[in-house]
């Protein structure tokens, strides 16, 4: 088997439709963050996307987009907007995973949802953790009435948060496939604000991530492409999702409400309006990625299992990885270091992480309190 490393824009047609295909062939690839279309829209934005191929007898087996960083460290392709990472191969391919990645160069990479459902990574030591998934392919109708089996009680707390927002805000109108620039602007500008008053870093402000951006909402497509929707109270945009499609698969990246509609729990609203209606434009799988399962698991009632931790021939174990308050500066540098390609960049971005550090210490003291509309009271 021969692995070659190629830049992004040098895949031929041929092999962005057999990556394809090899999505199509192993339902857990469907993700559009693992895909050649991604890798590729990554490449018009950052020119830094690397794509290591596998082939065997002639044919193309394997496909892994990432960047290349320093002293064989690599970081997922779009991070940190890459929630999932997978080696996209043949089903029954005898391929070790550490090896692939050694031949395209790469000795060390964090994973913070690897799918791995051939196995390639099997004697890697890394942390299991759930990605949520909504599947509606039966209908939203159909998903509702299930989800509304599983827990009546929550289930009933849904509907009165929705009456209660119809009533008090006017009436709930909810757009898929939302083509309003000034509400992509909303939505984008609501997610900036959480960041700058939670002092977190501010993944949207660098240039390529704004062009990339710029350049899904542009292109509606459902093979591929940018997808917006939208929850409106009246004529008062109460929250939205903006993120990536590849066929019936949306992963929405940005998720943001205003914070006048809070005590009407917009985030928790949208999320079953979107079930309701995302068939509406050919949706069939939701893709909420990992974390807050305090709320996504109330949705997605069967999470798959994914992997976290570092994987290469220099991977640390998750057993030998650090805690503390050194492991979360590292983790603050790396994500630094993925969004802002250059040392200006960086630079902004670091002297915003130290000036914003008593704005994080706030935002951690809040979250610390019970949420009223996680539970099913």
């Amino acid at each position: 088997m021969k692995v070659t490393t190629i830049s992004a824009d040098a895949l031929t047609d041929g092999q962005i439709a057999r990556w394809a295909a090899l999505q199509h062939e192993t339902p857990e690839f469907g993700s559009p963050l693992v895909g050649p279309y991604f890798a590729q829209l990554v490449q018009r934005h950052r020119g830094d996307v690397y794509v290591a191929i596998a082939a065997e007898d002639a044919r193309d087996v394997a496909f892994f987009a990432f960047h290349k960083a320093s002293h064989g460290y690599a970081r997922p392709v779009g991070a940190p907007f890459s929630d999932y990472q997978a080696i996209v191969s043949e089903p029954g391919l005898e391929l070790d995973g550490t090896a692939f990645l050694a031949e395209a160069g790469i000795e060390r990479m964090f994973v913070s949802g690897l799918m791995d459902p051939h196995g390639l990574f099997q004697k890697s030591e890394l942390e299991p953790t759930l990605g949520y998934r909504i599947s509606v392919k039966d209908g939203g109708a159909v998903k509702m009435e299930r989800l509304r089996q599983a827990n009546p009680k929550w289930a009933k707390n849904l509907r009165r948060l929705a009456n209660k927002m119809d009533r008090e805000l006017g009436p709930i109108r909810f757009i898929t496939g939302d083509q309003d620039r000034g509400s992509l602007e909303a939505v984008l500008q609501l997610k900036i604000d959480q960041y700058h008053e939670s002092g977190l870093t501010d993944v949207l402000r660098p240039a390529w991530v704004k062009a990339m951006m710029e350049d899904l909402f542009a292109n509606t497509d459902p093979a591929f492409g940018g997808c917006l929707i939208t929850l409106y109270a009246g004529d008062y945009m109460v929250s939205g999702q903006f993120g990536v499609r590849q066929g019936g698969w949306f992963h929405p990246w940005i998720a943001s409400a205003c914070p006048k509609a809070h005590p009407y729990s917009p985030g928790i609203v949208f999320l079953g309006q979107m079930i309701r209606y995302a068939e509406d434009i050919g949706i069939e799988t939701i893709d909420l990625a990992q974390g807050h399962s305090h709320y996504k698991s109330q949705f997605s009632r069967n999470p798959v299992t994914v992997f976290a931790g570092q994987v290469g021939r220099r991977a640390r174990s998750a057993s030998a990885a650090q805690t503390g308050p050194i492991d979360v500066i590292q983790k603050r540098l790396d994500l630094i270091a993925s969004v802002e390609p250059d040392l200006a960049g960086r630079l902004h971005a670091g002297w915003a992480a130290v000036t914003s550090a008593p704005r994080r210490l706030i935002a951690r003291g809040k979250a610390q309190q019970p949420d009223r509309v996680s539970s099913d009271d």
